[in-house]
């Protein structure tokens, strides 16, 4: 189970409720049910396409980054590349 994904779950239905729709707003937004959402919120697992959705009916958008450190991208002057 993977506590990133769920971190990633509550941060897209918090940007949601911030942007003032409720949880079954986004999911209906989604096309997903409220159902898959609460499962995957408990079981840290969803498929990579449901979530993209959830994102997009938040007016978010999904991107993976490398894992490297802050001070290694300043002192290689990659940081604003």
């Amino acid at each position: 189970m993977s506590d990133s994904l769920i971190q990633i779950l509550d941060d897209i239905v918090t940007e949601g409720k911030q942007r003032g729709f409720t949880q079954k707003e986004i999911c209906q937004k989604a096309g997903v049910s409220e159902i898959t959402l609460s499962r995957a919120r408990k079981q840290g697992d969803i498929r990579f396409s449901t979530l993209d959705k959830l994102a997009k009916s938040t007016g978010m958008q999904l991107a993976i980054s490398a894992d490297i450190p802050l001070s290694r991208l300043i002192n290689d002057g990659d940081l604003f590349q």
